[in-house]
């Protein structure tokens, strides 16, 4: 972004005469771009009279011209000191100042010369360009957008300050002014490319590849643009198309960074990791003293997990270039997978060493010292490296990873958040945040953190399989079944995304949509536990209760013992009860409890026992539910129930109360008492509680079907059969039974 004023040489006025011979000779010579004797000239014209600031600030130009800018700086220096609202000579001393890269000083000399005036386009121009290379791009852009006030057709300072904008993550910005300087400069290749970025950035790969194509077609033999349209194409998965420009880059300019490494990585991703190697292979018998081909072959050899291979690998690169950081790094990583640790961290230091900048480095050490136990060690290394560079995601991200594994997930959460603060499309800050947000069982922010992964990085698969494996991911949500449509038009053949689809599908009461989706997943892996357990619970609620026991026993066929299966020992427990196989319901439901136990899997062992009359195992059942989740009010009103059948009023009293302040307006919760009332003789009791129960909901049919029973036990014939026939109406299908025994 650096950019010099061409420096003017104005005539003379009022000097003495011999002075003045010499600075009409240098300004003539000056003129004609002769600076080097025009700097003569002018020095004799010092000499002869060192208090005219106009001759130091002509020779001052003339150095400039000639790149020597510390004699430059010296002379404005002076010229200003003798006039000291001489505004070009701040002005070009700041200049000169930003070609030697001293931005502070020239930001200094720049807001002299605005304040002196008269202002110009190029004052704010140029110190935004000195703003932007000491990365204050907030006020980089301020004085780009003044700038644009004086000169608004100027392609520059749209490219400049997009450049600003891009830089301080507001790529959508960015966008809009190389789109206006493409406007302004419509055969500019360099505008092309910086939107591209910019776009990438924005995940607009296939807008981000249209750019670096123009690029290419004004100017062919750019080796980076068919590098960096390369690298996008791999975003898209795209790894013959990228393989192919990373070919072409290497044609026209083999030195570029990480090319080789890249070409070969999307070699591998075609499958063709063999390729890569053989790519390299020959290379390196072109090339055999290239130290770097040696170093990412032994890269490629470490990804496919041949440590031993890729340490020779390393140890020539390094034997080849000392000096060569990454190749110490690299080496770390595979003396770190051998279990060498001390090697491992030497080789870290020795990185470091190299280069002490290096944020990659410290993380390299900080694995190092986690592999050797050193705490302690692994934070502070990472702290240090956000030292270095407060902007860094990638070191706030490392230390995120460091406290994840040192198993403090606040502080993990703290930097990943720091990381997305810095770069707000950082893809794995957001994965690793809703990780361990998951862990704390904040689900619903972590759900949130995979929409945001996934708006980001639509192609990436692992985003959708996180998303599904949170437990009742569509609580939290309203997109379950439209970001599991993009997924699955992404990878048709994940039988997970179906199932995943289907409980989105099921949890907005498409009931015929989530059984196609799990159907349609069990065809793509009929092997799939959770597949056939959700497929069994959905014909279950289906009352296809035999379908349900297919899928289920299907289930514990494939793994009847991890603890995964216990839901599916619960569910075929739960259906066999609905089929009245108590006996064998029972014996699941053991199974269940034995493998790994929920709150749900004592409720639904109480409910069978219930059922086959024992009222004390039932109690005892529902007592450990509400241990394990003391919020569960089915727990505490079955329990009423079952203490009622015991004869025992004062664990129903107790039972009800404690569910009550729970939920205090539970219909269902009134009509449960009223059973216990019936088994307990209070009849006018449960008659009371079941009117309550329908002035909270006039539509539930168990209430009149309750209350049917009460005025039965009284008597009261006409009443009871009216409000069972009522309650069959409104499908309670249960009351059917009643009406047989009692109303005929």
């Amino acid at each position: 972004m650096k950019k010099i004023l061409f420096l003017l040489f104005l005539p003379l006025c009022s000097l003495a005469q011999t002075a003045s011979k010499y600075i009409q000779e240098g300004n003539s010579k000056a003129n004609v771009r002769n600076y080097k004797d025009a700097i003569q000239d002018f020095t004799r014209a010092i000499e002869l009279n060192n208090k005219n600031a106009d001759v130091f600030y002509y020779r001052a130009n003339a150095y400039g011209n000639l790149k020597d800018y510390k004699a430059a700086i010296n002379d404005y220096a002076q010229a200003i000191v003798l006039k000291a609202d001489l505004t070009n000579a701040y002005l070009y001393k700041a200049n000169a100042e930003a070609a030697i890269q001293d931005y502070q000083a020239a930001i200094i000399d720049f807001d002299r010369a605005i304040a002196l005036g008269p202002k110009t386009a190029d004052m704010f121009h140029y110190r935004g360009n000195a703003k932007s290379n000491m990365s204050d791009y907030t006020g980089a852009i301020a004085d780009f957008t003044t700038a644009l006030q004086f000169t608004p057709n100027n392609a520059d300072l749209y490219k400049y300050r997009g450049l600003a904008k891009n830089n301080n993550n507001d790529f959508t910005g960015a966008i809009a002014d190389y789109n206006m300087a493409v406007k302004l400069s419509p055969n500019s290749a360099e505008i092309y490319q910086y939107m591209a970025g910019s776009k990438a950035s924005i995940n607009d790969y296939n807008g981000a590849i249209a750019d670096y194509t123009k690029t290419l077609s004004l100017n062919p033999d750019n080796a980076e643009a068919y590098f960096y349209r390369a690298n996008t194409r791999a975003k898209l998965n795209d790894f013959k198309g990228a393989v192919d420009d990373y070919k072409k880059a290497a044609a026209i300019n083999p030195n570029l960074k990480n090319l080789l490494l890249y070409m070969a990585n999307a070699q591998s991703s075609l499958g063709d990791s063999n390729g890569a190697l053989d790519y390299f292979n020959k290379a390196i018998a072109q090339f055999p003293r290239n130290a770097n081909l040696y170093l990412y072959r032994g890269i490629i050899k470490s990804d496919k997990k041949d440590n031993h291979g890729a340490l020779e690998d390393f140890n020539k690169a390094i034997a080849l270039d000392p000096k060569n950081g990454d190749a110490y790094q690299s080496r770390s990583f595979s003396k770190l997978a051998l279990g060498n640790y001390e090697g491992a961290r030497a080789d870290a230091d020795s990185a470091i060493k190299i280069n002490p900048n290096s944020i990659s480095a410290y993380v390299t050490l900080s694995k190092a010292k986690m592999a050797m136990k050193d705490t302690a060690g692994v934070i502070t290394d990472l702290t240090k490296a956000i030292n270095l560079n407060s902007k860094s995601d990638e070191a706030y991200l490392s230390r995120g990873d460091a406290y994840r594994d040192l198993g403090v997930p606040l502080a993990a959460i703290n930097d990943y958040t720091k990381a997305i603060a810095i770069n707000p499309v950082y893809t794995y800050a957001f994965l690793n945040r809703a990780i361990e947000k998951t862990k704390l069982g904040d689900y619903a922010a972590a759900v949130t953190d995979l929409e945001k992964l996934i708006s980001i990085a639509p192609q990436q698969q692992n985003g959708y399989s996180r998303l599904g494996k949170i437990n009742n991911f569509y609580k939290y949500t309203n997109n379950g079944v439209q970001i599991f449509n993009k997924a699955i038009a992404l990878n048709p053949a994940n039988a997970d995304f179906y199932l995943y689809r289907g409980e989105a599908k099921a949890a907005t009461g498409d009931a015929k949509g989530a059984m196609a989706d799990y159907n349609t997943g069990v065809l793509k892996a009929s092997k799939n536990i959770t597949l056939l357990l959700k497929r069994g619970l959905a014909k279950a609620d289906a009352e296809d209760n035999n379908g349900a026991i297919a899928d289920l026993s299907n289930a514990l066929k494939i793994d009847s013992l991890s603890d995964s299966t216990a839901l599916v020992w619960q569910a075929r427990g739960f259906v066999k009860a609905k089929l009245k196989n108590y006996k064998g319901a029972l014996a699941d439901l053991d199974r269940a409890v034995s493998i790994y136990s929920n709150d749900e899997t004592f409720l639904i062992r109480g409910d069978t026992k219930m059922a086959m009359k024992d009222y004390a195992g039932a109690a005892d059942d529902y007592h450990n539910a509400i241990y394990m989740n003391d919020t569960n009010v089915k727990a505490y009103s079955h329990s009423g129930i079952a203490k009622s059948s015991l004869g025992d009023a004062q664990g129903v009293k107790e039972d009800f109360a404690a569910v009550f302040k729970l939920a205090p307006n539970n219909p269902d919760l009134y009509i449960d008492r009223a059973a216990a009332k019936i088994n307990l003789k209070d009849l006018n009791g449960a008659i009371l509680d079941c009117n309550t129960a329908i002035n909270l909901d006039a539509k539930n049919g168990r209430a009149y079907l309750q209350r049917g029973l009460a005025k039965i036990a009284l008597d009261d014939k006409t009443g009871g059969c009216a409000d069972m026939n009522k309650a069959l109406s409104m499908g309670a299908k249960e009351a059917s039974d009643f009406i047989i025994k009692y109303c005929k």
